[in-house]
């Protein structure tokens, strides 16, 4: 996983995996790289082709930890190139109404 922080945007790539067995770490990584400043969280999902439960409450925990320590009246959680099955799981659990989906072909929804 990489993490780069610029002009108030946190962009996370290369995530292979985002299952209980992973959660512990991307929570951990992506919190130490929090800042009170931040406008926006990417998260490339293109490498992954499924999200437990334990993985869409790593997503929501990120969300509200960045809200929380955001001075600037919050953040925006992009999740970017989802695969099929991995978008249709956000919006079978309604959180496409949450995050934003930011489908390959780049047009939100």
């Amino acid at each position: 996983m990489e993490i780069q922080r610029q002009n108030g945007t946190l962009c996370v790539r290369g995530l292979r995996d985002l299952s209980a067995a992973s959660t512990q770490v991307f929570r951990e990584e992506i919190g130490a790289a929090l800042a009170p400043d931040l406008k926006r969280i990417e998260i490339d999902l293109s490498q992954i082709g499924f999200v437990d439960s334990a993985g869409v409450g790593a997503l929501v925990a990120v969300y509200r930890t960045a809200n929380e320590k955001n001075l600037n009246g919050g953040v925006t959680l992009r999740l970017m190139n989802p695969r099929p099955a991995v978008q249709q799981m956000f919006e079978l659990t309604r959180l496409h109404h949450v995050f934003q989906i930011v489908p390959a072909d780049n047009s939100p929804k």
